[in-house]
């Protein structure tokens, strides 16, 4: 017996457009659980929600139960197309925008995480002033790795990612804005803290586990040259700093981030005139996205942020 079903027909809500919203955002979370923080309901609400949209379309969209969550291959073509018609609106308000001089509209923006604390990337400023140029727009923040931020700025779940500069090609418009400074650190617990730097030669550091960010290429040819291997990786910064503060691992961490912890003696550098990484910071935005008034905007303020932008005259028109 099909099910019964009513096929999107005539007018198309509100209501409807937030059912597809909802099964996006569960099938880029890989389930209903982790979709709950991101999207803001309970699992019962988003189940329910998911289960409206099935009603609707007249299939079955994925699979969910003991087994885990898998879209079926219907799901896969209702997925693609929600993709589609995201991108068709947000076209739609861009041209829209365009008429008015005051912007409306929803903004996302993805950050890496512990940004909050680097105080070489005016982040702070630039979301201060975006949000009193343009009142009207309302801002979806979002955290994740970088892999994460990046691959949502690709698919154009993003329009704006604060990520990671990347070696390895991407069709992103990239914007420099700061450079962040890492050192080798090591737990209050760990039995290199007690040592001294100059017995934490190369050789003794090898016999150490360490945990490595899951997205840095500098990190993996600083473990190279120096002959050392990760035991353990994450892809968020809090992950690392968990298990240096554990006395379990060394890590990289942010000057910036570990800053608090070294100075309550918890956890402290290792030959931190030797052993360095620095990471370009970037914004990153879809080119495509770039006929968008909110993401130029954005990137506009961006660019005014910079020391050297700030030195130079308003260049006239």
């Amino acid at each position: 017996m099909s099910w019964p079903h009513r096929i999107f027909a005539g007018q198309f809500t509100d209501f409807e457009l937030k059912l597809l919203r909802v099964f996006r955002a569960v099938a880029d979370c890989g389930g209903f659980s982790a979709a709950e923080a991101e999207i803001g309901l309970t699992k019962s609400a988003i189940s329910k929600h998911v289960s409206d949209l099935e009603i609707r379309l007249g299939v079955r969209l994925c699979e969910r139960g003991r087994s885990g969550f898998a879209l079926t291959e219907e799901g896969k073509v209702v997925y693609e197309a929600i993709s589609q018609l995201l991108v068709s609106l947000e076209e739609f308000r861009s041209r829209i925008n365009a008429f008015h001089s005051e912007l409306i509209g929803e903004f996302y923006i993805g950050f890496i995480d512990t940004l909050v604390t680097n105080e070489t990337a005016p982040l702070r400023e630039i979301l201060s002033d975006y949000s009193k140029a343009n009142p009207a727009v309302r801002l979806n923040m979002m955290i994740g790795s970088a892999s994460e931020i990046d691959r949502a700025v690709d698919e154009r779940r993003l329009h704006i990612g604060v990520s990671v500069a990347d070696e390895r090609p991407s069709g992103a418009l990239i914007t420099p804005l700061a450079v962040e400074r890492s050192l080798l650190y090591c737990g209050a617990g760990h039995e290199a803290f007690a040592l001294s730097d100059a017995d934490l030669t190369d050789e003794r550091l090898a016999q150490y586990k360490l945990v490595q960010h899951g997205y840095s290429l500098a990190e993996n040819r600083a473990f190279e040259e120096m002959g050392l291997k990760s035991a353990a990786t994450s892809h968020q910064t809090e992950g690392v700093l968990f298990l240096v503060l554990a006395g379990t691992h060394l890590g990289f961490l942010p000057t910036h981030y570990a800053g608090a912890w070294e100075a309550r003696g918890m956890i402290r550098p290792i030959r931190p005139a030797e052993i360095a990484k620095e990471t370009k910071i970037v914004v990153k935005a879809h080119r495509a996205s770039l006929a968008n008034p909110m993401v130029r905007s954005f990137l506009s303020m961006v660019k005014a942020s910079k020391p050297e932008a700030k030195a130079r005259p308003p260049a006239g028109r």
